[in-house]
C-alpha cells in the first residue's frame, strides 16, 4: 500500500473514532435522543468498517466522499416539537393547545389520570416520554398547576425535554395567580412555549 493512502486511511479512521467519542459524550449529556444516537452510532461504525476494509485492500475508494451523510442522519432523527396541549390539574380540563396537536384524548387520558393520582398522594412525578405512532412521540411534564403534553416528530432528546420543563416552569410562574383559580380566562395567559414550538416548526 502506498504511504500516502495509508496516512489518508489512518487519518479518516482517527476522525471517525473522534466522532464516535463525541457522540458518546453528547448522549451522556442528554444532547441527542436514544433514537438519534443509535442511527448516528450505526453510521459511524459502518465508516470504521470502511476504514478497516480500506486498510486491507489498500484502496481509499470506500472512504472517499462519505463525510457529508452524518449531518443528514442527525437531522432526520432529530426531535421536532409539533404542538402541545396544556391540562389544568385541579379542574381536569384542557387549557389550550399550541401548534398542531392531533392526538385523540383517549391516548393521553390514562397517563394524565396516573399523574393526578400521584399528585393526590403527594408523590414526585418524573417526565414521561411515550412513542404513540410512526415517528410520533409524546412528552408528559407535570407542574404544580398544569401538565403539559408535547407532541414531537421523532424522539425528543433529554436536553429538549429539559427545555420544555423550563418553559413549563416559566409558564406556571408567569400565570400563577390565574392558574391557582378554578375559573380563569385562557386568553389572559402568557405562553413561553410559543418560542419553542415556532422554532421547531421553522426548522422542520
Amino acid at each position: 500500500m502506498a504511504a500516502e493512502n495509508y496516512e489518508k486511511i489512518q487519518k479518516f479512521r482517527q476522525e471517525v473514532q473522534e466522532k464516535i467519542d463525541n457522540l458518546l459524550g453528547e448522549f451522556a449529556d442528554g444532547k441527542v435522543s436514544r433514537e438519534q444516537f443509535h442511527a448516528l452510532y450505526a453510521h459511524q461504525t459502518l465508516k470504521l468498517q470502511f476504514a478497516l476494509e480500506a486498510l486491507r485492500s489498500g484502496s481509499t475508494t470506500l472512504i472517499d466522499g462519505s463525510s457529508g451523510e452524518t449531518i443528514g442522519i442527525r437531522q432526520s432523527h432529530m426531535g421536532k416539537a409539533i404542538g402541545l396541549m396544556i391540562y389544568h390539574n385541579k379542574t381536569g380540563r384542557f387549557v389550550d393547545t399550541l401548534g398542531s396537536f392531533d392526538v385523540p384524548p383517549p391516548r393521553i387520558a390514562p397517563i394524565l389520570n396516573d399523574f393526578s393520582q400521584l399528585m393526590d398522594a403527594n408523590r414526585l412525578i418524573d417526565r414521561r416520554v411515550l412513542k404513540v405512532g410512526e415517528k410520533q412521540w409524546l412528552l408528559f411534564a407535570a407542574g404544580r398547576y398544569t401538565t403539559v403534553v408535547t407532541l414531537f416528530h421523532n424522539e425528543p432528546s433529554p436536553e429538549q425535554s429539559r427545555e420544555i420543563e423550563r418553559l413549563h416552569h416559566d409558564f406556571e410562574v408567569a400565570n400563577a395567580n390565574l392558574l391557582a383559580s378554578t375559573q380563569f380566562d385562557n386568553t389572559r395567559l402568557a405562553y413561553p412555549f410559543n418560542v419553542f414550538i415556532q422554532q421547531k416548526i421553522k426548522r422542520g
